[in-house]
């Protein structure tokens, strides 16, 4: 929190009790995106951190996280918070924890799901508040390849979904994923920091363009 200050920096919350430290100690006006599973209580939150004036972006993990939000949202009558859709790539990442991406991830909405979603959010006249798709292909990967494939196919549904209507949606989480060292004696990594960094932009700059869309702004939960 000290170190990220000056630069804006936010934080990634995964359970309630992180929700509230986040709430408690982050700087108002810093962003705070909310992953993993939420049940009512803790949506309920995120509209009571929303009203305390917090920068907060409420990740859907699957629809029937949006039908809570919509609940919530007509019962509390509280300022509602930015919303993030998660979305299941086809691409999966690679390392130890491959398997928790990919289509046959359970974490996320499938293409269909995300123009349910849309399509619900405009029912409910809540789309000014989808800001952000988030991905997130696996930790810890060993080569940088799955990563360029999610940044396009993520860019792409980015896009798509601003010349549906969504015209809020400015953001792009690209989750976890870099490559951390479990040992001091073997190195697995095929890239550096700075690889990462120039395959996001470029990726993610080339195809806003490609498609005449505004450049999104870019998050990272990784290490």
């Amino acid at each position: 929190i000290e170190a990220g200050q000056e630069h804006g920096y936010g934080l990634e919350a995964g359970s309630k009790a992180e929700l509230i430290l986040a709430m408690t100690h982050n700087h108002i006006g810093s962003p705070i995106t909310v992953n993993g599973f939420k049940d009512k209580e803790m949506i309920h939150l995120c509209f009571i951190a929303r009203k305390m004036g917090h920068n907060f972006f409420v990740i859907i993990e699957g629809l029937y996280e949006l039908e809570t939000i919509i609940a919530v949202e007509k019962q509390s009558h509280l300022p509602t918070p930015n919303i993030g859709l998660r979305v299941r790539l086809f691409n999966q990442g690679s390392g130890a924890w491959a398997k928790s991406g990919g289509i046959d991830s359970k974490f996320g909405l499938s293409s269909t799901e995300i123009l349910e979603a849309h399509e619900m959010l405009k029912q409910n006249s809540l789309c000014e508040y989808l800001t952000m798709i988030h991905f997130h292909i696996g930790s810890a990967m060993d080569t940088i390849k799955p990563l360029k494939k999610a940044l396009k196919e993520s860019g792409h549904i980015y896009a798509a979904l601003k010349k549906l209507g969504a015209d809020n949606l400015s953001a792009i989480n690209i989750g976890g994923g870099l490559s951390v060292e479990y040992s001091q004696f073997k190195r697995t990594a095929q890239y550096n920091l700075q690889e990462f960094a120039n395959d996001v932009i470029f990726t993610l700059k080339t195809i806003a363009r490609q498609k005449g869309v505004e450049e999104p702004d870019i998050f990272t939960e990784s290490g």
